[in-house]
């Protein structure tokens, strides 16, 4: 397990890929997926940022890394406001403009988005990537698996 809290400065965004390239590489991604997977979670920290904190650069965001057996999950925590997840969902693709894709990313990329509705703190996004060959991975509180 991993864990790492960064202010909401957008430029350290590129800490929180770096983590997931990492996890996602140990666990025997191909460089495509592990790309896909740090897309993901730059565009839900991004959203944070943006939509929950009103781009302010002087709030916290944590992300916590699992490697199990069979998936990797991605815990994402903020402290402002809840969230309506009723009202998020992807502009339509026929849309013409920038921006606005983040989440049509993330719900692409992810096998599992759900928000945690028991933390009372802020907002706890976990998302899940299932691995197609079990034992990929390190398993809980255990040292890197060799071979």
């Amino acid at each position: 397990m991993i864990k790492i809290a960064i202010a909401s400065e957008p430029r350290l965004l590129n800490v929180l890929r770096g983590v997931v390239k990492f996890c996602a590489h140990n666990a025997g991604l191909p460089e495509s997926e592990t790309e896909y997977l740090a897309l993901a979670i730059d565009e839900a920290a991004a959203n944070i940022i943006r939509h929950t904190y009103c781009s302010r650069h002087d709030e916290l965001i944590s992300l916590e890394v699992r490697c199990l057996p069979d998936r990797l999950e991605f815990i994402l925590e903020d402290f402002g406001p809840k969230v309506r997840e009723d009202l998020i969902r992807p502009r339509p693709l026929d849309e013409l403009r920038p921006g606005g894709l983040g989440t049509f990313f993330i719900y692409s990329f992810m096998d599992k988005c759900s928000y945690d509705p028991e933390f009372k703190d802020g907002n706890r996004l976990k998302l899940v990537k299932f691995l197609k060959r079990k034992g990929a991975c390190y398993n809980e509180g255990s040292s890197p698996v060799s071979g």
